[in-house]
């Protein structure tokens, strides 16, 4: 009677322990069953979205569109950063596997702090990078792979790309300011109808260049000039050909912002097309942080590399005078020389 008893509880455990098998086994696991490696993407010529996300809350999603690469708004990216994404989908590769006592602590922090890079190819999700934190010597970084038919791997491995000292997670910024397209100005000269320079703190200063027809006309304010040198004046508009900012602000507070804004402008250019389209800048003189002199030993005010500029969607950058020195000109300078 025992023996039937002990017979009966075994058989009880047996079919409790296969319904509970069957009902764990039975739904998809979103872990994989084994540690995944194939990190890589070899050919990425049909890789058309990139999502990125962090634990942090940021998110910023990159679509291809007729082979260009935007946000997925529409608004313009740098495309030579895409570019960087798409190098380091074909090229990452295994430098070793995590130690089997470190992978539960790294798994945890991989969870803690992580970019997400999702990959899709012909609108379709292929993998998801976890990416953790760069080994101690910085020459590896920890990543976790998930695939969408073998789910997240339960282990991750230390990833490196060529030529590459840091982390991996470097190249994909989650900060959106860093991908905007910098171009302040860039215009085919022939589609420039005018350009109008104010110069606030000497008015007297002021010029207006219009073209019709490659013909130039200048003036100063309502004056028309009649005398002036018109290689200059074609030179100038060749300038907006092709002008980009530095960066975004990134240092100056939002009460610094507001008195800028407040100030007397250096200079406020306002460049028309041909259809009427207007682009308007406002620059700044931009101040010193901390004491600094000049090669004769006077302090500083003013820096001397770089200028704040407003752009024409109000955005603050952080421009240098190498770059806007030629667009940086008053009315005298088209005058002729004797």
């Amino acid at each position: 009677m025992k023996n039937i008893k002990l017979i009966l509880i075994f058989i009880v455990i047996a079919v409790l322990s296969f319904f509970v098998y069957q009902t764990v086994n039975g739904k998809k696991s979103s872990l994989s069953a084994q540690a995944l490696s194939d990190f890589a993407v070899k050919d990425t010529a049909n890789v058309d979205k990139i999502h990125l996300s962090d634990t942090k809350g940021n998110d910023l999603t990159f679509v291809k569109n007729n082979g260009k690469w935007t946000f997925e708004d529409g608004e313009c990216v740098q495309q030579h950063l895409i570019q960087s994404f798409l190098e380091a989908f074909k090229h990452i590769s295994v430098k070793a596997p995590v130690g089997k006592n470190a992978v539960d602590n790294t798994n945890k922090m991989i969870l803690t702090s992580h970019r997400k890079v999702e990959i899709f190819k012909n609108g379709k999700w292929i993998k998801t990078w976890y990416i953790g934190n760069a080994t101690a010597d910085h020459y590896g970084t920890f990543l976790l792979l998930k695939d969408p038919e073998k789910g997240k791997s339960p282990e991750p491995f230390i990833m490196f790309l060529p030529n590459m000292f840091g982390s991996v997670g470097d190249r994909f910024s989650t900060d959106k300011l860093d991908y905007l397209c910098s171009e302040i100005f860039r215009y085919d000269p022939t589609k420039i109808a005018e350009i109008e320079v104010k110069i606030p703190e000497k008015p007297e200063l002021n010029f207006r260049i219009t073209q019709n027809d490659d013909v130039f006309a200048l003036y100063n304010n309502d004056k028309k000039i009649e005398d002036f040198d018109t290689l200059k004046a074609r030179q100038y508009f060749v300038a907006y050909k092709k002008i980009h900012f530095n960066s975004y602000n990134r240092t100056l507070p939002q009460s610094g912002v507001d008195s800028l804004r407040q100030s007397t402008p250096m200079t406020i250019i306002k460049v028309t097309d041909v259809d009427g389209d207007e682009n308007q800048i406002k620059a700044y003189k931009k101040g010193v942080q901390g004491k600094k002199y000049d090669f004769e030993g006077n302090l500083l005010v003013y820096d001397r590399d770089n200028l704040w500029v407003f752009t024409n969607n109000d955005s603050l950058t952080k421009c240098q005078y190498f770059v806007f020195d030629v667009l940086l000109k008053d009315v005298n300078y088209f005058k002729k020389t004797n």
